[in-house]
């Protein structure tokens, strides 16, 4: 009787060690995609923001924003803003400091978006923002008055 409780005790042991070892791995493996689609986003999600855009719509900025822009929506107000121009933009994005948007159309708000923290990508964004920056022109206060949309 004792060698039998014993091998009922050992397999039972072994099952139960078993299970605990699958269920550990399965949330070490579920790990978040580094890149995931998105329709209801915030800009507040994305600190500092700096943002390359094609069509800019009508969308809340925050101050701290830098800005490079080919076109925008008539009627929207940039004083206060860093904002450049740029006629060869292609894409309409916002980076921030540890994660971008990647939109699929205009910037505005709930616009189809892909949000991604991988590495490279976001290093290519970077380098893209920054040299779009350094070739843009600032945009005067007498564009921002007359010229909303080109």
């Amino acid at each position: 009787m004792d060698v039998v409780a014993f091998i009922i005790g050992l397999l039972v042991g072994v099952i139960t060690i078993g299970i605990a070892i699958e269920i550990g791995m399965r949330r070490v493996n579920k790990t978040q995609p580094a890149t995931r689609p998105t329709h209801k986003w915030s800009i507040t999600e994305i600190p500092n923001p700096r943002i390359i855009a094609e069509n800019m719509g009508a969308i809340e900025i925050p101050k701290d924003a830098k800005i490079v822009v080919k076109q925008y929506e008539t009627g929207m107000d940039l004083k206060g803003f860093d904002v450049k121009r740029h006629s060869g933009i292609r894409g309409n994005f916002i980076l921030g400091d540890d994660r971008a948007l990647v939109l699929s159309g205009p910037i505005k708000q709930d616009e189809l978006g892909i949000w991604t923290v991988e590495k490279e990508m976001l290093e290519k964004l970077n380098r893209y923002f920054n040299d779009t920056w350094e070739k843009a022109t600032p945009l005067t206060d007498d564009e921002q008055d007359d010229e909303h949309s080109h």
